[in-house]
Protein backbone atom coordinates (compact mmCIF):
# COMPACT_ATOMS: atom_id res chain seq x y z
CA UNK A 1 0.00 0.00 0.00
CA UNK A 2 1.67 3.28 -0.98
CA UNK A 3 1.18 5.89 1.43
CA UNK A 4 -2.58 6.91 2.38
CA UNK A 5 -1.94 10.00 4.33
CA UNK A 6 -0.55 11.48 1.23
CA UNK A 7 -4.01 10.60 -0.72
CA UNK A 8 -5.79 11.74 2.45
CA UNK A 9 -3.63 14.99 2.21
CA UNK A 10 -4.66 15.12 -1.47
CA UNK A 11 -8.30 14.27 -0.85
CA UNK A 12 -8.36 17.47 2.17
CA UNK A 13 -6.29 19.84 -0.68
CA UNK A 14 -8.75 19.11 -3.14
CA UNK A 15 -11.95 19.62 -1.03
CA UNK A 16 -10.55 23.09 0.29
CA UNK A 17 -9.97 23.82 -3.35
CA UNK A 18 -13.30 23.20 -4.30
CA UNK A 19 -15.55 23.93 -1.29
CA UNK A 20 -16.20 27.25 -3.07
CA UNK A 21 -17.16 26.12 -6.61
CA UNK A 22 -20.13 23.73 -5.36
CA UNK A 23 -22.16 23.40 -8.54
CA UNK A 24 -25.91 24.06 -8.47
CA UNK A 25 -27.87 20.39 -7.66
CA UNK A 26 -30.91 19.22 -9.60
CA UNK A 27 -33.35 16.11 -10.16
CA UNK A 28 -36.84 15.69 -11.14
CA UNK A 29 -40.04 13.40 -10.58
CA UNK A 30 -42.55 12.41 -13.20
CA UNK A 31 -45.37 10.09 -12.40
CA UNK A 32 -46.75 10.52 -16.38
CA UNK A 33 -45.65 9.12 -19.82
CA UNK A 34 -44.07 11.58 -22.29
CA UNK A 35 -46.37 13.86 -23.98
CA UNK A 36 -49.00 13.61 -21.57
CA UNK A 37 -49.14 17.65 -21.25
CA UNK A 38 -49.03 17.88 -25.47
CA UNK A 39 -52.14 19.40 -25.78
CA UNK A 40 -52.12 21.74 -22.82
CA UNK A 41 -50.65 25.01 -23.42
CA UNK A 42 -51.85 27.51 -20.90
CA UNK A 43 -51.12 26.94 -17.02
CA UNK A 44 -51.77 28.94 -13.76
CA UNK A 45 -50.44 29.29 -10.23
CA UNK A 46 -51.60 26.70 -7.64
CA UNK A 47 -52.34 28.47 -4.31
CA UNK A 48 -50.17 31.94 -5.11
CA UNK A 49 -48.06 30.34 -6.99
CA UNK A 50 -44.86 30.78 -4.06
CA UNK A 51 -44.52 29.35 -0.78
CA UNK A 52 -41.34 30.66 0.66
CA UNK A 53 -39.48 30.16 3.90
CA UNK A 54 -37.23 32.41 4.22
CA UNK A 55 -34.50 32.06 7.44
CA UNK A 56 -31.67 33.90 6.04
CA UNK A 57 -33.49 37.15 5.08
CA UNK A 58 -32.50 36.99 1.65
CA UNK A 59 -35.93 36.53 -0.57
CA UNK A 60 -37.66 40.10 -0.97
CA UNK A 61 -40.63 40.60 -2.63
CA UNK A 62 -38.44 42.27 -5.68
CA UNK A 63 -37.27 38.58 -5.53
CA UNK A 64 -40.46 37.07 -5.13
CA UNK A 65 -42.09 38.67 -8.20
CA UNK A 66 -38.46 38.10 -10.05
CA UNK A 67 -38.64 34.38 -9.78
CA UNK A 68 -42.32 34.05 -10.67
CA UNK A 69 -41.65 36.02 -13.91
CA UNK A 70 -38.70 34.23 -14.55
CA UNK A 71 -40.72 30.78 -14.29
CA UNK A 72 -43.58 32.11 -16.38
CA UNK A 73 -41.01 33.19 -19.23
CA UNK A 74 -39.63 29.78 -19.18
CA UNK A 75 -42.20 28.13 -19.47
CA UNK A 76 -43.56 30.78 -22.22
CA UNK A 77 -40.44 29.08 -24.02
CA UNK A 78 -41.91 26.00 -23.79
CA UNK A 79 -45.11 26.94 -25.00
CA UNK A 80 -46.98 27.61 -22.01
CA UNK A 81 -48.69 30.70 -21.52
CA UNK A 82 -49.86 31.99 -17.87
CA UNK A 83 -53.80 32.56 -17.75
CA UNK A 84 -55.34 34.41 -14.80
CA UNK A 85 -58.33 31.90 -15.13
CA UNK A 86 -57.28 28.47 -13.43
CA UNK A 87 -56.04 26.21 -16.13
CA UNK A 88 -56.13 22.13 -15.83
CA UNK A 89 -51.95 22.64 -15.81
CA UNK A 90 -51.29 24.78 -12.16
CA UNK A 91 -47.64 25.19 -10.91
CA UNK A 92 -46.67 25.60 -7.44
CA UNK A 93 -43.21 27.12 -6.13
CA UNK A 94 -41.54 26.19 -3.14
CA UNK A 95 -38.10 28.34 -1.56
CA UNK A 96 -36.29 27.81 0.91
CA UNK A 97 -32.78 29.52 2.41
CA UNK A 98 -31.15 28.02 5.33
CA UNK A 99 -27.71 28.33 7.18
CA UNK A 100 -25.37 25.81 7.76
CA UNK A 101 -22.44 26.67 10.14
CA UNK A 102 -19.51 25.27 7.98
CA UNK A 103 -16.29 25.92 10.55
CA UNK A 104 -15.56 27.53 13.86
CA UNK A 105 -12.07 28.10 14.02
CA UNK A 106 -9.43 29.85 16.09
CA UNK A 107 -7.16 30.28 13.18
CA UNK A 108 -7.91 29.14 9.56
CA UNK A 109 -10.61 28.27 7.33
CA UNK A 110 -10.99 25.55 5.07
CA UNK A 111 -12.69 28.28 2.82
CA UNK A 112 -10.37 31.07 1.54
CA UNK A 113 -11.87 33.29 -0.69
CA UNK A 114 -13.09 36.17 1.01
CA UNK A 115 -16.44 36.16 -0.63
CA UNK A 116 -17.06 32.47 -0.72
CA UNK A 117 -19.26 32.27 2.89
CA UNK A 118 -20.16 34.58 5.40
CA UNK A 119 -17.67 35.31 7.56
CA UNK A 120 -18.50 36.23 11.35
CA UNK A 121 -15.74 36.80 13.64
CA UNK A 122 -17.21 36.89 17.35
CA UNK A 123 -13.74 37.71 19.16
CA UNK A 124 -11.26 36.14 20.29
CA UNK A 125 -9.57 35.17 17.47
CA UNK A 126 -12.07 32.80 16.52
CA UNK A 127 -13.97 33.09 13.22
CA UNK A 128 -17.10 31.27 11.80
CA UNK A 129 -17.73 30.37 8.52
CA UNK A 130 -21.66 30.08 7.09
CA UNK A 131 -22.85 28.56 4.55
CA UNK A 132 -26.61 29.47 2.83
CA UNK A 133 -28.31 27.18 1.14
CA UNK A 134 -31.06 27.90 -1.60
CA UNK A 135 -33.76 25.12 -2.49
CA UNK A 136 -36.55 25.75 -5.35
CA UNK A 137 -38.81 23.36 -6.40
CA UNK A 138 -41.60 23.18 -8.77
CA UNK A 139 -44.61 21.18 -8.52
CA UNK A 140 -47.16 20.85 -11.44
CA UNK A 141 -50.32 19.57 -10.78
CA UNK A 142 -52.47 18.19 -13.82
CA UNK A 143 -56.94 17.44 -12.91
CA UNK A 144 -55.46 19.02 -9.03
CA UNK A 145 -53.38 15.46 -8.68
CA UNK A 146 -49.46 15.86 -8.79
CA UNK A 147 -47.74 14.67 -11.76
CA UNK A 148 -44.18 16.16 -11.99
CA UNK A 149 -41.50 18.13 -9.92
CA UNK A 150 -38.42 19.69 -10.13
CA UNK A 151 -36.06 21.07 -7.67
CA UNK A 152 -32.61 23.17 -7.93
CA UNK A 153 -30.16 23.09 -4.95
CA UNK A 154 -27.17 25.67 -4.69
CA UNK A 155 -24.87 27.38 -2.26
CA UNK A 156 -25.31 31.30 -1.98
CA UNK A 157 -22.99 33.61 -1.54
CA UNK A 158 -22.30 37.51 0.26
CA UNK A 159 -22.78 38.36 -3.40
CA UNK A 160 -25.64 36.68 -4.78
CA UNK A 161 -27.60 39.01 -2.74
CA UNK A 162 -27.23 42.20 -5.37
CA UNK A 163 -27.06 39.24 -8.66
CA UNK A 164 -30.40 37.69 -7.58
CA UNK A 165 -31.38 37.94 -10.99
CA UNK A 166 -27.89 35.69 -12.31
CA UNK A 167 -29.13 33.34 -9.55
CA UNK A 168 -32.66 32.89 -10.70
CA UNK A 169 -31.31 33.17 -14.84
CA UNK A 170 -29.05 30.05 -13.26
CA UNK A 171 -31.27 28.28 -11.82
CA UNK A 172 -35.05 28.35 -13.79
CA UNK A 173 -33.42 26.24 -17.10
CA UNK A 174 -32.40 24.18 -14.44
CA UNK A 175 -35.46 23.51 -12.51
CA UNK A 176 -37.41 22.58 -15.80
CA UNK A 177 -34.88 20.57 -17.62
CA UNK A 178 -36.64 17.57 -18.11
CA UNK A 179 -40.76 19.76 -17.88
CA UNK A 180 -42.74 19.23 -19.93
CA UNK A 181 -42.30 15.03 -19.17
Amino acid sequence: MKHPSRYLFLSAVLFVLTACQTPMQSGSQCVVEPGYLDTENTFSWRQGGLDVQDDTGYVSPLMRDALRQAVAGHLAGKGFTATEDTADVQVMLTLRTRRELVSFETGGSPCRDVDCWEQITPGAGTRMDIRTIGFLAADVFYGGKPIWRGWVETNLYPRDRDGAEDVIARAVPELFASFPP
